[in-house]
């Protein structure tokens, strides 16, 4: 009777052990996992009086909990949702990372950045330059894209809190003097021009795209600044030096215009513009090349946009329309007669003045991309057609964001700066300083002795013009 109750004493025991055996003499083609299952299924029916004990407690503590739950649910309408610990549901802030590109590509949408802020991570800035052909001073691919690469990098120094990537987009006829290009880092593309320029349906412009302009139709190569993945892209001219971070550009750009520290003496606002909405494009105009009354193109040497697969198509279909003509340019509206006009500097104005309206920004040219213009032509009027204008000439160099070696020469080409503005001095003392803080980090600075000029040149020119000395280029990790 006790083992029948599950007391599980000694006899019990040696009872169970004599039953097993008498079971199994008398089974003996049962396998033994059988035998297990059988001495289990004995087992439970010995022990049903204890599980029945176990399930009474059981449902009681169920019926306590459930009670307590009742009665929690009649206090929550009394608490306060202000006071309530913890995060609501509307507090919680969903942000888009990729848009849908016309081709079905994801693309980093405008809130890419801030998504990586909240993981902790900063949005990655993408720079690029393009080479289009291996032609003039080697020290242009070789010196300019490494001090200009240098001038990126340390904008993390100066306190940017962006990071960067830097692209290079090759043309296939450049592929044999690109290689430099990888040891400074540059991610190298090498890329066929985005259209095909027998393609155009216009006569004039594929006519003329295809001897005019510093590249003719291989100058497009900067349009696939906007097929990149970051959620900004800024593409430069290898002739261009970073001296401040360009946070504020790319702040107003990922969050906002009402978010970034960018002041409006840093654009130039005509007439009765205002600020866009969203800003998609940042720029500065070369009104050097545009005649009176009529509109300036962009300066191709510096360009931020909002990369979009969408924009990208855009472009290519209004260059294969080719709907370009002689002196009244993209449409006739008014972008054509100046040098560039049929590629990167005309059609970049034409999209931002015409086709997408009140989407970019033209910045103060004696700030951004300062290439030191003289600001009247000869009859005394203002280039940029207003009453009044500033002088570049005069800026100071601790104001300047990015400089554009143009009319103040290639630092390489060692310039008399006899008959230049005074300001090209000291932006050219700022890239030979860049290059040797470069040489400093990487090791390889080596004192130079150049005699021309080495308050400004650092020693790193020998003579006017063809005296250089080349700068030794060490793989970038």
């Amino acid at each position: 009777p006790d083992c029948a109750l599950g007391v599980l004493n000694r006899s019990c025991r040696e009872e169970r052990r004599t039953d097993i055996r008498i079971f199994s003499m008398r089974n003996p083609d049962r396998s033994s996992s059988s035998r297990r299952q059988t001495i289990r299924s004995s087992s439970n029916r010995t022990r049903a009086p204890f599980v029945l004990r176990i399930g009474s407690t059981c449902i009681i503590a169920l019926f306590i909990h459930l009670v307590l739950f009742c009665f929690l649910l009649l206090l929550l309408p009394s608490l306060d949702r202000e006071d309530a610990p913890g995060i609501h549901l509307e507090q919680v802030r969903v942000i888009p990372t990729t848009e849908t590109s016309v081709d079905g590509v994801g693309m980093p949408g405008p809130n890419a950045a801030a998504a990586a802020d909240i993981s902790g991570e900063k949005a990655t800035i993408a720079y690029a330059i393009s080479v289009t052909s291996c032609g003039g001073r080697e020290e242009g691919i070789t010196d300019g894209t490494a001090v200009l690469a240098y001038s990126i990098r340390r904008q993390k120094s100066q306190g940017s809190k962006y990071n960067s990537k830097l692209y290079a987009f090759v043309h296939p006829a450049a592929k044999k003097c690109s290689s430099p290009l990888i040891d400074m880092g540059y991610d190298v593309q090498i890329r066929e021009t985005p259209i095909n320029a027998t393609e155009i349906k216009g006569e004039f412009l594929r006519r003329t795209i295809q001897v005019r302009g510093c590249c003719q139709e291989k100058e497009l190569l900067k349009l696939y600044s906007y097929a990149l993945s970051e959620p900004v892209a800024v593409h430069l001219d290898v002739d261009a030096l970073i001296l401040k971070p360009l946070d504020s550009l790319f702040d107003a750009i990922i969050d906002g215009v009402e978010s970034s520290p960018l002041d409006t003496k840093d654009m130039e606002l005509h007439g009765n513009s205002s600020l866009p909405g969203q800003v998609d494009a940042f720029f500065t105009r070369d009104y050097n090349l545009s005649a009176k009354g009529k509109l300036a193109g962009m300066q191709g040497g510096f360009l931020v946009v909002r990369p979009s697969m969408k924009v990208f198509e855009e472009y290519r279909r209004i260059v294969l329309e080719g709907k370009h003509y002689r002196g009244s340019g993209w449409d006739r509206k008014g972008h054509g007669g100046y040098y560039g006009a049929q590629q990167i500097q005309g059609l970049v104005a034409h999209y931002y003045d015409f086709v997408r309206p009140g989407t970019a920004i033209e910045l103060n040219r004696c700030v951004y991309n300062a290439m030191i213009d003289a600001p009247r032509n000869r009859q005394g009027l203002c280039r940029n057609g207003e009453r009044e204008c500033e002088d570049c000439r005069a800026e100071k160099v601790e104001n300047i964001m990015s400089a554009h070696f143009t009319l103040c020469q290639k630092p390489w080409h060692c310039t008399n700066h006899r008959s230049y503005p005074r300001l090209c001095e000291s932006l050219h003392r700022e890239w030979f300083r860049a290059r040797k803080d470069l040489e400093i980090e990487s090791g390889t600075f080596v004192e130079q002795k150049g005699e021309h000029n080495p308050k400004i040149f650092l020693g790193y020119c020998k003579s006017h013009m063809r005296g250089y000395i080349p700068i030794k280029v060490k793989r970038q990790h």
